[in-house]
């Protein structure tokens, strides 16, 4: 038994040098969460750590979209909320298979999705996209089916954020955020995905959550037994693991060692992401040798880690499907499939066009222009934001989640601009490359479409709808 395994690093390839991380496998830890990095450069890292290590490793990403977001060049994916909007669990799985192929290809086994946070709070900073429904029976329906796919290419995945970061205002990354829903509430809204999908989930990710209807001693849910307790009585038999034990909602409230022994003694298996890895293994070797409660609780913790290694099937799908032809043909129908009217178009497809982007700075819907184009159409950029005789005028709007930042909206400057632009032509449209919720309230006549993603082939979908030219 040895507690180092239950410590996995957080590692950004391309930013740190490799030597560290070694030495870490060295040290004895069960494996890694990996950041950004190129398909070679992530692909020669795994491999170089899998020949230093003892025993096997397991390497986790938070590839929840593909891994294209962190690894440009992987093939981009669709957001969950997309999938939702699809209605379509063939979507979803097949998702899943697309991102379990290209993760195992780059030699990451346990892919941390999907989240199961429900889209309950437009003002979330941090879900949204992220959410495949309002509803807990169609996130737990199309979790389900990516699920599937995942394991169809031989690669684990995690239900997260458990019990449920879909109703809060706050962003885990910056402090600790409450859940204030009563337990009937609870029940029937935030833990039903959960519930639905535990006897059959791979592992689950608590969240720095405070939930007082469930545990009345207010320790976010990490930190928590009242999360490991619940999952057990429901069946599940998986690995536990923490969020990252670096992000505010611990970091600034417990000290990195007294964090980890509180999870591990919950009922955490894995200990995600600390600031201090090295001094962490050596807290928890010492904490072993003097306590043997603790001790049978990391070994029960390494069994299951153990059980989880075992169900990676090989061998690896080539490197060279990463972001190949054959990956990107397959995600682009999904794509399409995934754009919804919020309100109908006015008129019909324009021949013309007048492309504007309220948030001004840099041209973000290159890919949409292009598309555009592509299909005929005449398309002339404004940064005032006016349509000329003829043309109809179209306004992109990007905007997302993004960890630490605390906000999800259209600043109000841009939104003011937006709102004036669509009032001065009626049967405009209004395109958003993210959040649905930026298409509320538009001026009459407006018409509004939904891609939920930047990615250059949700761009191209837009322009597809745009024209007529897609079936949906």
């Amino acid at each position: 038994m040895d507690p180092a395994r239950l410590v996995f690093p957080g590692f950004t390839v391309g930013k740190q040098d490799p030597r560290e991380a070694e030495a870490l496998v060295r040290l004895g830890v069960g494996g890694f969460c990996l950041y950004r990095g190129t398909p070679r450069s992530v692909a020669a890292l795994t491999a170089r750590l899998r020949r230093a290590a003892r025993r096997p490793l397991l390497i986790c990403a938070d590839y929840e979209e593909g891994a294209w977001v962190h690894v440009p060049g992987a093939t981009p994916l669709p957001t969950n909320l997309g999938v939702g909007a699809s209605d379509s669990e063939a979507v979803a799985r097949e998702k899943g298979r697309l991102t379990g192929r290209e993760a195992r290809a780059l030699g990451v086994d346990w892919v941390l999705a999907p989240v199961l946070d429900l889209l309950s709070e437009p003002k979330n900073p941090i879900v949204n996209l992220r959410a495949f429904s309002a509803d807990p029976r169609e996130a737990a329906r199309l979790g389900r089916a990516y699920l599937s796919g995942l394991r169809a290419s031989g690669a684990l995945g995690c239900l997260k954020h458990f019990p449920g970061h879909g109703s809060t205002t706050e962003d885990s990354h910056l402090d600790l955020p409450v859940v204030h829903a009563p337990l009937k509430l609870l029940n029937a809204r935030e833990l039903a995905p959960f519930k639905a999908l535990a006897r059959s989930a791979d592992t689950v990710m608590l969240g720095h959550l405070v939930v007082p209807a469930l545990d009345p001693s207010k320790l976010p849910f990490t930190l928590s037994a009242a999360g490991p307790k619940l999952l057990r009585r429901w069946g599940f038999r998986g690995l536990i693991a923490t969020d990252a034990l670096d992000m505010g909602a611990v970091a600034k409230h417990w000290d990195e060692r007294e964090a980890a022994l509180m999870a591990l003694r919950g009922g955490a298996d894995i200990l995600l992401v600390p600031k201090d890895a090295a001094a962490l293994v050596a807290e928890l070797r010492v904490e072993a040798g003097r306590d043997a409660a603790f001790r049978r609780r990391c070994a029960e913790a390494e069994r299951r880690l153990d059980k989880a290694l075992s169900r990676v099937r090989s061998p690896r799908p080539a490197l060279s499907v990463v972001g190949g032809a054959a990956h990107r043909r397959a995600a682009a129908p999904l794509f399409s499939a995934c754009a919804a009217w919020t309100r109908a178009p006015f008129g019909p497809a324009p021949l013309r066009v007048a492309y504007y982007e309220p948030q001004g700075g840099k041209l973000q819907g290159g890919a949409f222009v292009a598309a555009l184009r592509r299909a005929l159409v005449r398309v002339r950029l404004t940064r005032a934001g006016k349509a000329r005789k003829g043309e109809a005028l179209v306004a992109g709007v990007f905007v997302g989640p993004r960890a630490y930042s605390g906000r999800i909206r259209l600043d109000e400057k841009s939104r003011v601009r937006l709102v004036a632009a669509l009032k001065r032509a009626p049967g405009a449209a209004a395109i958003s490359f993210g959040s649905p919720f930026v298409l509320s309230n538009l001026p009459p006549k407006t018409g509004g479409l939904c891609v939920y993603s930047r990615a250059d082939a949700a761009q191209a979908a837009a322009a597809s709808h745009l024209t007529g030219e897609s079936d949906g």
